[in-house]
């Protein structure tokens, strides 16, 4: 604040300094309706921006559970299909294992019944109590089989008579 001394002006500071007073203005009706209805349009325009934004915060949240929900669905799936492979793959083995080891008995049995064979003895009961002999060559006829490993006759040779 100025204070004037005769041509001379002082400046006084701290608490001491006066406040001005001003008084406040009366209030005006009009100035007042248009203050609240401004008021109104304003927490009208909030309440419909909030309630759009919890509009759109509820399906982003709707949509991020569906897509949690659809990646959960497929890990169970693929973990469920891992685990049936891996089930497939210790039969597959079982069994394999298993073929092998009826192979290897097979073939041993087929070894003893092969030894077990006495082709002489047939031999001599076929040409001596039997009285077989040999064919001769006007008897043997050729036959190709094509792929096949054996030939099964369904009737007679012909011209075999």
């Amino acid at each position: 604040m100025r204070k004037d001394y005769r041509g001379k002006t002082a400046y006084v500071q701290g608490n001491t300094v006066r406040k001005l007073q001003t008084a406040e203005a009366y209030p005006n009706r009009e100035r007042k309706l248009e203050q609240s209805e401004q008021e109104r349009q304003l927490r009208k325009e909030q309440q419909r921006r909030i309630h759009r934004a919890n509009k759109i915060n509820f399906i982003y949240t709707a949509a991020v559970t569906t897509v949690v929900a659809v990646i959960f669905a497929i890990c169970y799936q693929y973990l469920n299909l891992q685990t049936a492979v891996k089930n497939n793959a210790a039969q597959v083995a079982e069994l394999e294992a298993k073929l092998n080891t009826l192979t290897a008995e097979n073939d041993e049995l087929e070894v003893e019944i092969n030894a077990g064979i006495d082709y002489d003895a047939i031999y001599e009961t076929a040409v001596n109590e039997l009285g077989m002999v040999y064919p001769e060559r006007s008897q043997v006829i050729r036959y190709e089989a094509g792929e096949s490993e054996y030939v099964k006759q369904y009737q007679d040779i012909p011209g075999s008579k």
